[in-house]
C-alpha cells in the first residue's frame, strides 16, 4: 500500500540489505481497526433525542456528549434500501433528487432500540442505525482517529523503536492494531522474524489493503547489479532522502524487507523531518521559505518490467489544505534542475545546504542509526 510521503528521509550506505523488515510511513488509514476499539454505548439504551426546527438538525445524547445531525445530512445519509447500497456501501440517492431544503416531520425508534426512523417532508421515512450516528461527528475532524497526533521523535527513540513480530501481524488483530498505530504516530516500524523469502511483504500487505505497483513493479529486488538503473543497486551509499520524488504523489508507505545481510554495510540511518523542518522554519526562516518555494525537478528514467521516464516539479516541503506538512522531496540522486533565474540557484544551493547540515546534525544528536 502506498500513496503521498514519506515521513523519515533515510540515508543508505552500501548495500540496502540488512537482517529484518521495517516500515517507513506518514500516514496511513486506520480507521476500521481505530473505529473497531472505541467504547460504544450500550445499544440497548435509546439515547436522549429530538429535532429541532429552529436549528434544523436532530440532536442524540451519548454519555453527556450532545451531537447535532443537520437535516440535510441525514436525508443525504439514509441507510434505508432505496437510498443506500450495503454491500457497495455506497448512495443509491441521487444528488439532483436531494432537497437541501428538506424538513423533519416526526421521528420514531425502533422497538429494538437500536435505530431510528425520521418521515421527511420529501415524503420518505428515513432508516438510521444509532451504531451508525456514533460514529459520525461534526465538525469531522472531531473524528477521535484525527485526533491522534503524530510523534515526532529524535535519538531518543534509539533502542525503543516500534518492533513487531511477523508472524503476530498475521494473526492477531490487536498487534495489527499496534503496528498501524505506530505507523500513525511515529512514522515507522520494525517487523521481525519473517521468513527470508520473497513473498512476505504480499502477506503483510494483505492484512491492510493491497501493494501499489509502480514503474518498478509491485515488488523489486535490492542487489547489486552490472547495469544498475538505480545507485541503490549500487555499492556506493546515498545521502539523505526520500524515495520516488519523479512521481507527484509519492509512495506514502514503503515496505522494505531484507533477506539476506551482506557482508559489509546494509545499515540505515533515519532522520524525523516532521521534527526538523519546524525547527529549520523556526531558526532558518529564509532557508525554509527557499526550499518551501522553489520547484525542483526530480527525473527517474530507465528501464524494469517495462520503459519509463518519469518527472515531475514540486518544491522541497508541500503542506495540506490546513497547513499540515504533507510530503518531504529531497533525493540528489533525481533532482535535475530548478524553477529559478541563474542568479538565484546560488542561493537554492546554499539553503539546501543548511537542510542537509540539519539533517546531518540529527543524525548524530536525534538520528536512528543502523535500522
Amino acid at each position: 500500500m502506498a500513496s503521498q510521503l514519506l515521513r523519515s528521509t533515510f540515508q543508505q550506505t552500501k548495500k540496502l540489505l540488512g537482517c529484518g523488515s521495517y516500515i517507513k510511513h506518514q500516514r496511513v488509514g486506520i480507521r476500521k481497526q481505530w473505529m473497531s476499539q472505541l467504547p460504544k454505548s450500550d445499544a440497548s439504551h435509546v439515547p436522549p433525542a429530538f429535532l429541532s426546527a429552529e436549528n434544523k438538525w436532530l440532536s442524540l445524547q451519548f454519555d453527556q456528549n450532545q451531537k447535532n445531525y443537520p437535516y440535510v445530512w441525514l436525508r443525504d445519509n439514509c441507510k434505508c434500501s432505496k437510498c443506500y447500497h450495503e454491500v457497495a456501501s455506497q448512495r443509491l440517492l441521487q444528488f439532483v433528487d436531494l432537497d437541501i431544503d428538506v424538513e423533519a416531520k416526526s421521528m420514531h425508534v425502533s422497538e429494538s432500540g437500536k435505530d431510528i426512523f425520521i418521515n421527511w417532508s420529501d415524503g420518505h421515512e428515513g432508516f438510521y442505525p444509532l451504531s451508525f450516528l456514533e460514529g459520525e461527528h461534526f465538525p469531522a475532524f472531531s473524528d477521535p482517529l484525527r485526533q491522534v497526533k503524530q510523534e515526532l521523535w529524535g535519538s531518543e527513540l534509539q533502542g525503543q523503536i516500534p518492533t513487531f513480530q511477523f508472524s503476530d501481524i498475521l494473526t492477531k488483530d490487536e498487534d495489527l492494531f499496534a503496528w498501524l498505530t505506530a505507523l500513525h504516530t511515529k512514522g515507522f516500524a520494525v517487523i521481525e522474524n519473517a521468513e527470508r523469502e520473497v513473498g512476505q511483504i504480499h502477506k503483510v500487505a494483505d492484512r491492510v489493503a493491497y501493494l501499489k505497483r509502480t514503474y518498478y513493479g509491485d515488488t523489486f529486488q535490492v542487489t547489486v547489479k552490472l547495469d544498475p538503473n538505480n545507485i541503490a543497486w549500487t555499492g556506493t551509499g546515498i545521502d539523505f532522502h526520500s524515495d520516488l520524488c519523479a512521481l507527484y504523489n509519492q509512495p506514502g508507505m514503503q515496505m522494505l524487507h531484507c533477506i539476506k545481510q551482506s557482508s559489509s554495510g546494509g545499515s540505515n540511518i533515519l532522520a524525523d523531518t516532521f521534527k526538523i523542518i519546524p525547527e529549520l522554519q523556526k531558526e532558518e526562516p529564509d532557508v525554509y521559505n527557499t526550499l518551501k518555494n522553489t520547484l525542483f525537478e526530480f527525473t527517474d528514467i530507465g528501464t524494469e518490467f517495462n520503459d519509463f521516464n518519469f518527472r515531475s516539479s514540486k518544491p522541497a516541503f508541500s503542506y495540506d489544505y490546513e497547513g499540515h506538512l504533507r510530503q518531504v522531496s529531497i533525493h540528489f540522486g533525481r533532482h535535475h534542475s530548478m524553477n529559478v533565474p541563474a542568479d538565484k540557484v546560488y542561493d537554492v544551493y546554499k539553503a539546501l545546504k543548511v537542510f542537509f547540515h540539519y539533517l546531518h546534525k540529527k543524525r548524530k544528536h536525534g538520528g536512528i542509526q543502523d535500522v
